[in-house]
Formats: C-alpha cells, sequence, structure tokens
C-alpha cells in the first residue's frame, strides 16, 4: 500500500484552516452584532418562484415597461432577444462540462464569458475544448451559467406577457436550453475523481496540476461568479414550471453543495496565514473577493429560502453555519465612510499613482470610496475594480430587499452607504467623463483624486443607471442618467441587473 503524502498535505491543511476558523469565529461571533448596525428588516419567507434577484411582482413590472412602446425597456429587450439568438444558434457543446481541479476551467466554462484575464487565469479555446472533452467542429461553452440565467430570463419576461416580434427566437427554445445546461452541471460537473461534489478549495490546482495556495485562495471566487446565475437561471425556470420533480432533487442537490464549497473555500482563504498575518494583505479581506463569496452564499441561501442560513451569512452569528466574514463586517470595509481611514494595504514603491504598480494607496480615503482601489497594475484596474465592487453591493441589496432587508437604507458604523458610494463615483463621471482618463486637472473637484490619476473611468454607467433606479432623489446621480443609458452598452442585460434602470 503506498502511503498518498498529497492527501496527507490537504488534510493537515484542512485542519490547520478549519482551527484558524474556530479561533477566529470564536473571538468574533459574539462581537458582530454589537460591532456593526443591524439591517432594516426581517428575514421573509416566500413559497414562490423566482424570490432571489426578482419576484413576480417586479417580472411584471419589467414586462409592463417593455410593452410601452418606444420605452428604454423596450430598446434593451430587444438587444436582449438578439443576444439569445446568437447562442441558440451557436455551434456550442452546451451540454459539455468539466470535472477535474484546473480551476480556470470552471471559471471560462461555467462562470465568466470572457477568455481574458490575468496570465494564469487564461485558457484558450483548445484547452476547454480538451478539457471538456469536446468534438473538434464544436465550440465550448464560456459562461455557461451566465448564459444559462440569459435564456431563462428572456423566457420569463415573455411568458409574463412581454411583447415580442416575428424574428424573436422562441421563449420554450430558450427555457429549453437553459433547463439543459442548468442539468448538465448539476449531473456531471464539479465533480473530483470519486464523482462526487468537490468539497474544498484544496482540490483545485492550476492548469499544471499544481495544487498552490494561489488557485485555492480564489476558489470561492471563482465558483460563486457563476453560482449566483445559476441559481437565477434555476429560480426564473422553477417559476415556468419546466422542471420534473427528479429535475429539482438534482438541482438542488447542486446547489447545496455549491453553497457548502463556497462557504468552505471563503472560510478557507480568509485563515490562510498568507492573507491572515500580513499587515500587506489586510485589504485583500475586503476586496471583490469575498464580496462575491458573500452574493454566492446569500443567493443560494435565499433560492431554498433559508432564513437561518441567511442571516448565518448576513451577521456570523450561527456557530452551526460559521462564516469567517459576515456580510455586515465585510460591508463595514468595503465602502470607506466618514472620518475614516485607508485599511493596511500594499506598500506604495513610489510616491504617486504613476510610478505604483501593480498596487497604490493614498494616505487619505473619501467618504465612498471602495476598499478595492488600491488595484494599480493598469489604466483599467483603478475604477474597473471598485465599480465592479459597488455593482456587486446593487445586486446585493436587491437580493436582501426581496428577503426583507433594506441594504439601501443601512449604513455602517461611520455612515457609509451605497448611496454615498455611487455619489462619489459620479463626481468622475461628471468632471471627467465615461471612459475617459483621470488627470490632475480635470479631476480636481474629486475629493481624493490623487488615488486614480491614470486611471480611466470604465464601468461607471452601469452603476449609474442602477444608482438612479434605486436613489431617484440623488441629483448628483441623476444628472448623469442619460448619458450613462447611452454609454452602457451589454452591460445592461446582464441577466441580474437586468430592468434596473428608470424608462
Amino acid at each position: 500500500m503506498t502511503f498518498n503524502f498529497k492527501r496527507l498535505r490537504l488534510g493537515l491543511a484542512l485542519v490547520a484552516s478549519l482551527f484558524s476558523l474556530f479561533l477566529f469565529t470564536q473571538k468574533t461571533s459574539a462581537q458582530n452584532l454589537d460591532a456593526q448596525p443591524i439591517l432594516p428588516g426581517i428575514y421573509t419567507s416566500s413559497a414562490q418562484h423566482p424570490r432571489v434577484f426578482i419576484t413576480p411582482a417586479e417580472l411584471r413590472d419589467m414586462v409592463k415597461r417593455i410593452n410601452t412602446t418606444g420605452s428604454f425597456s423596450s430598446q434593451i429587450f430587444s438587444k436582449l432577444a438578439n443576444q439569445v439568438k446568437v447562442h441558440l444558434a451557436a455551434k456550442t457543446d452546451w451540454s459539455a462540462v468539466y470535472c477535474g481541479c484546473d480551476l480556470e476551467v470552471y471559471l471560462h466554462a461555467f462562470s465568466y464569458e470572457p477568455l481574458i484575464g490575468y496570465a494564469g487565469e487564461i485558457r484558450t479555446i483548445d484547452q476547454l475544448r480538451a478539457a471538456m472533452n469536446i468534438k473538434p467542429e464544436m465550440l465550448p461553452p464560456n459562461g455557461a451559467a451566465i448564459v444559462a440565467s440569459r435564456l431563462a430570463l428572456y423566457a420569463a419576461l415573455i411568458k409574463n406577457g412581454a411583447h415580442t416580434k416575428p424574428d424573436f427566437p422562441s421563449p420554450d427554445q430558450a427555457a429549453a436550453l437553459a433547463k439543459r445546461i442548468l442539468l448538465a452541471w448539476a449531473e456531471r460537473g464539479f465533480r473530483d475523481q470519486e464523482g462526487t461534489y468537490l468539497k474544498r478549495a484544496e482540490q483545485f490546482c492550476d492548469d499544471h496540476n499544481h495544487f498552490v495556495l494561489l488557485k485555492q485562495s480564489a476558489a470561492g471566487l471563482q465558483v460563486a461568479r457563476g453560482i449566483i446565475y445559476s441559481v437565477h437561471a434555476q429560480d426564473l425556470l422553477q417559476s415556468l414550471g419546466v422542471f420534473s420533480a427528479a429535475d429539482v432533487t438534482v438541482l438542488n442537490a447542486f446547489h447545496a453543495a455549491m453553497f457548502n464549497l463556497i462557504r468552505e473555500a471563503s472560510n478557507f482563504a480568509f485563515t490562510l496565514p498568507e492573507v491572515a498575518n500580513r499587515s500587506d494583505r489586510t485589504c485583500e479581506r475586503f476586496s471583490n473577493h469575498f464580496g462575491a463569496h458573500l452574493l454566492g452564499l446569500l443567493s443560494i441561501a435565499r433560492f431554498f429560502d433559508d432564513g437561518r442560513k441567511f442571516n448565518a451569512v448576513l451577521y456570523g452569528n450561527d456557530r452551526s453555519i460559521p462564516v469567517s466574514l459576515p456580510w455586515v463586517t465585510y460591508f463595514d470595509h468595503a465602502i470607506y465612510g466618514e472620518n475614516d481611514t485607508p485599511i493596511a494595504c500594499y506598500k506604495n514603491p513610489g510616491p504617486d499613482s504613476l510610478t505604483n504598480h501593480p498596487s497604490f494607496q493614498t494616505s487619505i480615503v473619501a467618504p465612498g470610496e471602495i476598499e478595492d482601489r488600491y488595484r494599480n497594475a493598469n489604466p483599467s484596474q483603478g475604477f474597473g475594480y471598485t465599480l465592479g465592487v459597488l455593482a456587486g453591493l446593487f445586486n446585493t441589496a436587491e437580493l436582501m430587499r426581496n428577503a426583507g432587508f433594506d441594504a439601501f437604507a443601512y449604513r455602517g458604523t461611520h455612515r457609509q452607504s451605497i448611496e454615498m458610494a455611487a455619489q462619489y463615483y459620479a463626481c468622475y463621471g461628471k468632471y471627467v467623463g465615461f471612459k475617459k482618463t483621470v488627470t490632475a486637472d480635470n479631476a480636481r473637484a474629486c475629493p481624493d483624486y490623487q488615488q486614480y490619476i491614470g486611471q480611466i473611468v470604465n464601468g461607471l454607467e452601469t452603476d449609474i443607471v442602477m444608482g438612479a433606479y434605486y436613489f431617484p432623489n440623488n441629483a448628483t446621480i441623476n444628472e448623469l442618467e442619460a448619458a450613462a443609458k447611452a454609454g452602457a452598452g451589454a452591460n445592461l442585460f446582464d441577466p441580474l441587473r437586468f430592468g434596473r434602470w428608470r424608462d
């Protein structure tokens, strides 16, 4: 019998991480409710689907706006129909799934549509085709969960009365393909060599089959990125009655397993010595990574209408469901508030944003700044990451609202709020301009503009459109709404954001 040192190493790492998590939760779980304000509201159960990112009433409201001739909603719905048409006609093997340890195959095949990314994340079409055993004449899926969500949303809108045109795809075809994608991944994807669902961050590797901490610490992020869409798709399709009881059992088992995986991976990443014990990486705790973890966990808990798990993720006060970084704690650091100071991060090797790469932080922060601002490897990151976090907070707040909590009215310990963040970044839309580069001259009206000199104001349009929808009385945001709608492009028919605009 051969002794398996790899399994021993993984087992010891798991024990160490669980012990660190135990110490952390013992120290913080009792403090979370005292340290952070309580969210307005209380968990509200719902027996009907959809109930996660959208409700039946919201669907009907979207349909009403879509059916208004010449409305903005009708224009975007036509674009959604065109995208659905592309998916239905594509020579893509939508039944293909991946089982194995290569994290980035999951990222691109399931969670994220573009093939771009950091050097270690990129997987070519040929690599994906080989990993998923796809025939040469067929294409591998990219962002299968997002595609399923988009198809399901399209079908749900039409089934709820949205007017179509003669060249629009069939909603039944869209629903059927979405169902096919979801069941394929639920029945055969995310498995280990024994055929069981992946359970731990340590089971993920790079493209050379190396089990490295860099991949394991990103497991929760890459999986949660897609799970929010597969949850949305199942939620919508279940409202249309397209699943059998057996289908629902399979899909529920999949999403229950993914809740456990994301929670374990999030706890694992938070307790890693490389993160927990290094002051120069403190900022990583409150970045987009953990925002994605929390959104994924909350979406699954809400899908199952599980108030106990939902509250455990919000507050971290349930020792039977330990969550290393609950949402109220994350929020209190993800957005800077009044009289706040920067969280310790990587040291600046140079004097300003133009000479500091891949990260940079000014010594001050302005109320409303997103903590993820420190990313400075290239001109697109400073705003790309911060505004991506803000968009995620909009999605999370919508989900919470459907569950009975008012995150839009929530204020952290330093009075920070989602509206404060949207208003802060609106300054750059006004004085610098969408997709324009920040300079020392054009951004002087914006507090702490020195943080962003040399950065491109990218991704702001969608946040402004959603900000105007959720905060209609905020003049600073609303004055940019028309220009933001014109420049937002395809981001507006992201399935989770669809309809979050004013007509």
